[in-house]
Order: C-alpha cells, then structure tokens, then sequence
C-alpha cells in the first residue's frame, strides 16, 4: 500500500501550527510515557530531539517491550476455553487486526506530520485531533480505566504469587492458608509501596525496570516450553497431552480442538486483545524512528519492517506459551499459567526449580511496574495535584480500591475480560478503525479492513462484557 500524502491544507481537519513552547516542555518528557495522562491534548506537533532518533532495530525492540508482560499469563487459559486449532486461529486473526490497527495509526502520523522532525507523541493527540473534544474525554476514560483495571488484573496474579512464597518459605502456617497469605503479603505491599510511590509526583526512575516485565515473560515462556518438553528435552506425542492435569490431580477432557459454546468464545477473544495491545504505545515510539519511509514503518508490506517484524516476534512467543501450556494442562488449565505450573512441577527439581524462577521473576516486575499503572490512572483522573496530601488521598482511594477487590475471590480470567472488552476494544479496533473510514486517506483494503477491525471490536465489546459478566470464565 502506498501512503497518500495530501498537502496538509486540504485536509478534512484544521491546519497544523509551528512547534510552541509549552509543546516543546511536553516533548522533553522522557520517552514512553503518556503526554497529559488523558487530559485535553496541545493541538500543536511537537518537536524534540528525540524524534527520529532510533534506529529500526531499537523502535521494534521498544514496542517488543511495550508489548510483552503479565497479560500473556492468560493465553494457555484463553486455549482451554476455544480448543488449539480454534485457539490458534484466533491468535492468527487477532495479531493480523494488530497490524492492521497500527498501520492505520501511522498512516494518519505520518499524513498530519510530514516533517521529518515533527510527529505526534501520543495515540491520545491523534484521536483528539479528528474527534476533538469528544476523543480527548474518551481517551481519558480509556487511560484511566485501562490503567486501574490492568493493575487490578496484576494485583490478583501478585496475590497469587505471593501466596505461593508465603506456602514454600513456611509463613503461610503463621497466617493460615495459601489464598489468606497472599492476601496479607499483597496488603501489606499495597500499604507500604504501592500507595506511597504512586503518590509521587514524578515516576522516572521507575522506568529503568521496565525491561524487566519483556524478560520476564519471555523467561516464562521458556519455563513452559520447557516443562512440557520434559528433563529430557524430547519433544511430547499426542499421548502425553493433559500430562500436567494428572499431576496436579485435575480430571481434563484431552485435547479440544474447537470451543463448546459461543459464550467461551466471547469470554475469551479479550484475553487475545489485552495480550496483544501495542496500539496504544505505537504512536510515541514512531515517532521515535529515524527515515519514517513506508517500508520502515511497515504500511508498505515488508518483512523486516517495525510492524510486521514486532508483530512477528510478539506471535512467535505467544504462540510457544499457549500452545505449551495448553498442551500441558488441556482445559484444566487455570487462568495463571504459573499456577498450573507451580502445582505440576515437583519443588526441588531442575523444572520446579525454573518454575520457581519465573514466578519470583513475575512478582518482582508486577510490584515494581503497579505504581506506574496507578500514578497514570491517577493522573487521567485528577491531573497535576501540586500538594503531597492531594496525591497521597487520590492514591489511597486508587489503590486501596483495587487491594481491596484484588484479595476477593475474582476471577482473573473475567477481570481482565472486562477491562479488555471495554478498553482494548477501543484502542485496538474501534478508534482506528473509525479514523480510517472517516477520512478514508488509506487504501480500499485497508478501508476493508478498518471495518472488519470496527466489526470485531464491537463483538469484543459487548460479547465479552456479556460473557464475562455472565461467569462463563472461572478459577482465579
């Protein structure tokens, strides 16, 4: 596909303004966080010495790591519930509407910025810009409840976590049983950390550990493949599928190629959409990338390009986790991977000691990623409280909120279902795709596409509210 580069003038929206100063103050923030948190965009394009300042290897590498943490945790899960073959279909089509979805963002970047050292910073400016006042309360809302609910999502996987190190360092004896240690292990965190630290008034510091939610959930992807290949490293027969849930002492029905019902299909098509949501992050790391031709970027169909190329290596993990773990546990599966894993693998072994890694690993990255999630939430929210005791109450009620529904018998599976079929829908599928058949500046196919992306993004969000809100997923 060829960008359509229309002078600017003759664009359907008002014509851009030169770079002012308080947008220059905006574009020195550091890179990757979100401008304003949700509140009204500067309509000007901003400028900064970081604009094209990445090579194509570091831009893919950034959305790589924007892209994979926690939320790939579920997909064995999302397996059980549809069947491999039908599961794998899904994870086919929901990559594709991921590549679709950011080649419609950078077509419209790169259209309204066609200056080398101009871009928008924030996938929040574009909506605002075609929507106005309407996208800009929008994007708050999307922030807002993306950013709290991801972090409820990540409390109930933490509070399993720490259940888990409660049971095996003995504390849990002093406490009572497994789910009540990890309650007061996450209580405590939350009490002591997390409200604090979301509090402050600036977060930065926290971002050199961001790499560690990508390398954590690639170090679990290969505890899984490992543990279903087995100490010998040998790779499994048909037979011994559902291995896992005779260790665990679960009953499995053997592999399922296809779903039971169209509830579990709805259930569990946002699980894939929370997964695999690099549209929201796209916008600031394009506009990082040095030569922004349409082969870079990738509008222009090529293998090595920033979209297909992350893509690629993005479906390439999550195909090995879902596949391994499904394989492993078959529909008894629970909605943490690392759950089935922890239960299946004998403590001490070579793979229950790799088991134990990962999950030490996730624990660590979730308790140093959640105040980022809270401190952007709070921000959409309420944003740019000078006082400490403004933030720390806005905190309180941000964080206590989300502890206090966390150590509740939820379900991850339809915590994170909801938050998905409301928000990712949005970010994913339904804002870019009705961007593209508003001002229709890409292509017939890609207006194609943009309507089968708006299509399912209204199924992931009312079938998935529905479904999820009527217990179709279960476990914790």
């Amino acid at each position: 596909m060829t960008l359509i580069t229309k002078p600017l003038l003759e664009s359907p929206l008002s014509p851009l303004g030169s770079p002012q100063p308080e947008c220059e103050r905006a574009c020195s923030h550091a890179f990757g966080e979100e401008l304003n948190m949700g509140s009204t965009v500067s309509s000007m394009v901003c400028a900064g010495t970081h604009v094209g300042s990445a090579s194509l290897s570091v831009a893919r590498a950034n959305l790589v790591l924007a892209v994979l943490g926690a939320g790939q945790l579920t997909l064995p899960y999302a397996l059980g519930q549809l069947g491999i073959v039908f599961g794998l279909m899904a994870l086919v089509l929901f990559t594709g509407l991921s590549v679709l979805s950011l080649r419609t963002l950078a077509v419209y970047e790169l259209h309204f910025t066609p200056g080398p050292t101009d871009c928008l910073e924030s996938y929040s400016e574009l909506v605002v810009r075609v929507l106005g006042r309407p996208g800009s309360m929008i994007c708050t809302f999307l922030l807002a409840g993306y950013a709290w609910g991801g972090a409820l999502s990540f409390m109930i996987i933490l509070k399993s976590e720490f259940g888990w190190l409660a049971d095996v360092s003995g504390v849990s004896r002093y406490v009572g049983d497994l789910s009540s240690g990890g309650s007061a292990a996450l209580l405590a965190v939350s009490a002591m950390f997390l409200w604090p630290v979301s509090s402050l008034v600036d977060l930065s510091a926290l971002k050199r550990f961001s790499p560690l939610g990508c390398l954590a959930a690639v170090f679990v992807t290969v505890v899984s493949a490992a543990s279903m290949l087995g100490s010998n490293l040998s790779l499994p027969s048909i037979p011994s599928a559902c291995s896992g849930a005779s260790r665990t002492g679960d009953l499995s029905s053997g592999l399922m190629l296809w779903p039971t019902s169209w509830q579990a299909v709805a259930a569990s098509m946002p699980l894939f959409s929370f997964a695999l949501n690099s549209s929201w992050a796209f916008i600031p790391i394009l506009c990082t990338l040095h030569d922004k031709t349409d082969f870079r970027v990738g509008i222009s169909s090529w293998p090595s390009s920033l979209i297909l190329s992350s893509n690629a290596i993005i479906f390439l993990n999550y195909s090995v986790l879902s596949v391994s773990g499904y394989w492993m546990f078959c529909d008894s599966v629970e909605p943490n991977i690392l759950d089935s894993l922890g239960e299946a693998m004998v403590p001490g072994s070579f793979l229950g000691n790799l088991v134990a890694s990962a999950r030490v690993a996730v624990a660590i990255q979730l308790t140093l990623a959640l105040p980022m999630r809270f401190f952007v939430a709070r921000q959409a929210l309420v944003p740019n409280l000078k006082r400490f005791p403004a933030r720390l109450s806005a905190s309180a009620l941000l964080v206590g909120s989300a502890a206090v529904l966390a150590i509740m018998p939820l379900s991850l599976a339809t915590v994170l279902g909801l938050v998905s079929s409301v928000c990712a829908s949005f970010i994913i599928y339904i804002l870019p795709a009705y961007v593209d058949l508003k001002l229709r500046l890409s292509s017939t196919c890609n207006l194609v596409g943009s309507g089968v992306s708006l299509l399912t993004g209204i199924f992931v969000l009312f079938g998935g509210c529905w479904a999820n809100l009527a217990g179709v997923s279960v476990g914790s």
